[in-house]
């Protein structure tokens, strides 16, 4: 068995390309054992057949460079030990991430299936009852900036109460829905929560005969909806109330038009 291999041989035998064994060369982690100085070439020993496999297992691992390198640094049996128990934690730690994360997906998924079903885009008459929710009362009704950070107050509201499948509300002012910005002025952001469950600031936010309109379209579209929910009601001579209820889950898709969403619009009628 011959104890010379030139970098297209080792190349060859892993499968790799020699790019990649002149990048670990230039990382200082698997230097050539030979360099002729005479053309340049780079020779592998026998020994060095053994780093590589154990660079590439490594890698395959989810070691990064740095870990692979300061890996193959280590003098004893304690230090290979402790540096693989901490790697294993850190995987470990990456698979409930990953969990979690699947989890979270699975959830989306489930929840577009469900809203998307009942999705006609059509104005109805219905009665509804009643929500018990809790919310949070926006200063600037038209200041996006605001809007986000009291979602992020009610997602972490959500995580506490373990109440993450309950329902987005928002209350939008009706009044001044005719806007050159394209903004829907919210008035109030809450989250549905059951009725047995008591927490401080709650309330019941009262439906009874409503205008349902199921909005399934891109969030662009949204004003233009509440500009034809106005003129629905103003043809049809009802008496409404100058605010709608938006109830959303949390179910986003992409639409030619942009990112869109499935929401209820209720508008309560005297």
């Amino acid at each position: 068995m011959k104890n010379k291999y030139k970098i297209s041989e080792l190349a060859k035998i892993f499968n790799i390309s020699r790019q990649t064994l002149l990048f670990y060369h230039k990382k200082d982690i698997l230097v050539p054992n030979i360099i002729d100085k005479s053309n340049g070439y780079r020779y592998y020993t026998i020994e060095q057949i053994w780093d590589l496999l154990l660079i590439l297992t490594l890698k395959k691992a989810g070691f990064s460079l740095d870990e692979i390198k300061k890996f193959g640094n280590l003098k004893n049996y304690n230090e290979n030990i402790l540096f693989l128990e901490k790697k294993v934690k850190e995987v470990e730690e990456r698979i409930k991430e990953l969990k979690k994360s699947k989890k979270e997906l699975i959830k989306r998924i489930e929840n577009l299936k469900e809203f998307s079903v009942e999705f006609e885009n059509k104005i109805e008459i219905q009665e509804k009852k009643n929500i018990k929710w809790i919310y949070y009362e926006l200063k600037n009704s038209k200041d996006e900036i605001e809007m986000i950070s009291l979602y992020e107050k009610l997602n972490k509201m959500m995580k506490k109460y373990n109440l993450e499948e309950s329902s987005y509300i928002t209350i939008t002012d009706l009044k001044d829905i005719e806007n050159e910005n394209n903004i829907i002025p919210v008035l109030k952001i809450g989250m549905e929560i059951p009725y047995e469950m008591n927490i401080k600031g709650s309330e019941v936010l009262e439906l009874n005969k409503v205008l349902e309109i199921k909005f399934n379209s891109s969030y662009n579209n949204l004003l233009k909806t509440y500009q034809d929910v106005k003129k629905y009601i103003k043809e049809k001579n009802y008496q409404s109330s100058n605010y709608s209820i938006e109830i959303s889950k949390n179910v986003t898709f992409s639409t030619e038009e942009g990112v869109g969403g499935l929401i209820k619009i209720l508008v309560p009628i005297i």
